[in-house]
């Protein structure tokens, strides 16, 4: 990944502005690029405008009627009665999906394992990054996995293509769009964009919002909208951003594909319906094993992840209290559980600037958590000195510790799935 200082953001505020500047995952970088980009300026510039009157024509004897125009605080328009209801989704044809791709915003250790499970039925699909970096490890990765990955389901491969083109990524099918002789993408490339477009980005909110909120400018009215995110809920998300079409919204949270094949689903607390049983159906084509939360139900973490948080802040309790060591939580945990890996080992893969900033997330919404000693002893002895886990060196683990971990499951015969590093 690049590692040039990150770009000015135009058009956000500078609390926005801040939050993404202090992201530490190299990934980031390329995030704040989208962003500061030409085509997300331009999309910028069509924000909506501090509220303004509107008038409305009268006829005789009816009253006056005043509307005041998108507030950007809200995900929904004040409307008069008479203002026709919000367009229903319809679902793609099934011959459509065989030209129309899946797209994957970001091309980081978690998208490209999205990107690989999505072209394992002889899908196509698009990766979109702004850093040419990325996006050749991203081809190096998919090269080397997409045919064993196919080869374990007995299925072809699909086409991926890759761009830093957002008219291409969002308009077209991604593979060599057809232009007309002035260079411009034609109408009928235009009937193969995308039908489902997925945020694999940094777990910052406003970072987030703002890219969906450009994507839904640009993608087809009937493009489903999904964020890859673990601990923000797009009800959050629907929330902060301009969106004009929050039904087209939903959480798609993976883990970490192929190995892990399962994916969470839940509302953005106004996606219609059918996008629920068409989605999970098109998952399980593809051989991923959807679990659906309940269309009426938010739930912080969705399923796992809230199980996840609970063993995650215990285990910083214990350490932070000088209770036991790395090695010997993660020893009892893989021997009562029959486990191949332990939270401490886990929480190094993930990062631990990941883990601190998902857990802060928590603790805002629900100060109840208490624990605010373990992430002030998190921040003070590993995140303020750039001990992150696997993405930095040392972590939880020293690099030799994880070696010896390393040779440990190699004996016994655990399979080598690469997590973060070269990913």
């Amino acid at each position: 990944m690049s590692t040039s200082p990150p770009l000015a953001l135009r058009g956000l505020s500078m609390a926005t502005s801040a939050a993404l500047l202090s992201a530490s995952r190299p990934v980031c970088i390329s995030a704040l690029r989208m962003l500061a980009s030409p085509a997300s300026r331009v999309a910028q510039r069509h924000q909506p405008q501090p509220p303004r009157l509107l008038q409305q024509p009268r006829y005789p004897g009816q009253p006056r009627l005043v509307l005041r125009s998108f507030s950007t605080t809200t995900a929904r328009r004040t409307q008069d009665v008479n203002t026709p209801p919000q367009p229903r989704w319809r679902a793609p044809s099934e011959e459509s999906l065989e030209h129309r791709p899946v797209l994957i915003i970001g091309a980081g250790n978690i998208g490209r394992r999205v990107a690989l499970v999505w072209a394992s039925n002889q899908r196509p699909v698009t990766i979109y990054d702004i850093s040419p970096e990325a996006l050749r490890s991203a081809t190096n990765y998919i090269t080397d996995h997409l045919g064993e990955y196919c080869a374990s389901r007995d299925t072809h491969p699909g086409h991926v293509s890759t761009t830093s083109d957002l008219k291409v990524a969002t308009g077209t099918s991604g593979q060599n769009p057809s232009r007309d002789s002035s260079g411009a993408i034609t109408p009928e490339e235009h009937t193969k964009a995308p039908w489902l477009a997925i945020e694999c980005l940094p777990e910052i909110l406003p970072l987030k919002t703002s890219v969906l909120a450009m994507l839904e400018r640009s993608l087809p009215a009937d493009c489903i909208l999904a964020s890859n995110s673990s601990s923000l809920t797009t009800a959050e998300m629907a929330a902060e951003a301009p969106l004009e079409h929050p039904h087209r919204l939903l959480n798609t949270h993976y883990f970490i594909p192929p190995r892990n094949r399962m994916v969470e689903i839940m509302s953005s607390g106004a996606t219609a319906a059918p996008i629920f049983p068409f989605l999970a159906s098109q998952m399980r084509r593809v051989g991923l094993v959807p679990v659906t939360v309940p269309r009426d139900i938010q739930s912080r973490g969705f399923v796992f992840n809230r199980i996840w948080a609970a063993c995650k802040r215990e285990t910083l309790a214990v350490l932070s209290e000088g209770v036991a060591k790395p090695a010997d939580i993660d020893a009892l945990f893989c021997d009562f559980f029959h486990a191949e890996k332990g939270p401490c080992e886990r929480m190094d893969e993930v990062g631990l600037d990941t883990v601190h900033r998902v857990e802060q997330h928590n603790l805002e919404k629900d100060p109840s958590l208490g624990s605010e000693k373990s992430m002030k002893w998190l921040h003070d002895n590993y995140i303020q000195s750039w001990k992150l886990g696997e993405k930095s060196g040392d972590g939880l683990y020293t690099c030799e510790e994880r070696e010896g971990l390393r040779e440990r499951h190699h004996l016994h015969h655990f399979k080598n799935v690469e997590e973060t590093r070269g990913a």
